[in-house]
């Protein structure tokens, strides 16, 4: 029989307590799928039943791709329940199951492929979410009050665009209000460039994120042309384009988000989420900017990470390394 190692304490209440605030009798539905991690799954349900909370374990299909619809009779269980915890191996947070969950009340944490290791001490669930959500709430600011953007990167990432009128993004992972959502251990700031507006390069040397195992062994370079995705160069840059070919939707070239890391206990590495939140990083995505400000409603988002960012803000140099720099 395998014995699954208890996950700290101390994290766990940070995704329960900080993160999503459960209460005593509140019905939580933890969904899973085959590959998702046993020691998490026992160490979330776990922490439930020590809140006295109701934890309803709801086991989809192996997801075919990110943002799949979750059957309908767990849909509905989503809508019934005071919050969810998404413990799947790929990301369904953007599915219209979980958007409507949200809107009848549902409260949400995304946490797609996360591991033990993910909950380690020192790690980055091991951090004080509402204290770093007030320099996250900066810089959305900073992002709205915005006609222009540009990321650049030492290994040569050289992207600018438009983000006039668009709003500020702030992920916090904290998702304590009825009917809030939220993507622990997370934390990030952007916004949807506007569209047809972007141009310029992008050099993938983090991770395609839920496209393929852990990160990119070489940078792949990405050619952006009027807001889509024109062109690429190096091996890896197959991740991408497959996962847009399986999704077949001509609307996945749209350049859907830009936004930076701001987790300080994050790093890149196997688990797509700790990468993504990792301060100091900037992903770009693909494919659906609804959720984010945009207006293009494709069938999928595609997550793709750079490392070390700089983001300059109407030509002044904002957001260095994970902090916002005062003009």
């Amino acid at each position: 029989m395998t014995v699954l190692t208890p996950l700290p304490d101390r994290t766990v209440s940070r995704v329960l307590d900080t993160c999503l605030g459960v209460a005593p009798g509140e019905k939580v539905v933890v969904l899973t799928d085959p590959g998702s991690d046993p020691a998490v799954v026992a160490g979330i349900v776990a922490g439930l039943e020590d809140r006295r909370a109701i934890a309803l374990v709801r086991a989809l299909p192996e997801i075919p791709m990110p943002g799949a619809e979750p059957p309908a009779p767990i849909a509905a269980d989503l809508a019934d329940a005071a919050a969810g915890i998404e413990l799947t191996t790929a990301f369904i947070g953007s599915s219209r199951a979980r958007q409507e969950a949200c809107r009848q009340g549902t409260r949400y944490v995304s946490m797609p492929a996360v591991i033990a290791d993910t909950f380690r001490l020192g790690g980055p669930y091991d951090v004080d979410f509402d204290a770093i959500a007030t320099t996250v709430r900066r810089l959305a600011r900073a992002w709205e009050e915005a006609d222009t953007f540009r990321i650049t990167t030492p290994a040569g990432t050289d992207l600018h665009g438009s983000v006039r009128g668009r709003k500020g993004r702030a992920l916090t992972g904290v998702a304590r209000e009825p009917g809030s959502y939220m993507a622990p251990p997370d934390i990030e700031s952007g916004t949807a460039p506007v569209e047809l507006s972007s141009h310029g390069t992008v050099v993938i040397d983090g991770d395609f994120l839920f496209m393929g195992p852990g990160p990119v062994a070489a940078p792949v370079s990405l050619d952006i042309r009027d807001g889509a995705l024109f062109a690429t160069e190096g091996s890896e840059a197959s991740r991408l384009l497959e996962m847009m070919a399986r999704v077949d939707d001509p609307r996945m070239v749209n350049l859907a988000e830009v936004s930076v890391g701001l987790n300080p206990r994050g790093s890149v590495c196997s688990v797509p989420m700790e990468t993504e939140s990792t301060k100091g990083s900037a992903h770009i995505a693909f494919g659906n900017s609804i959720a984010y400000g945009g207006t293009v409603d494709a069938a999928a988002h595609l997550d793709c990470v750079m490392r070390d960012a700089t983001v300059h803000l109407d030509g002044v140099p904002r957001i260095v390394a994970g902090e916002l720099v005062e003009p």
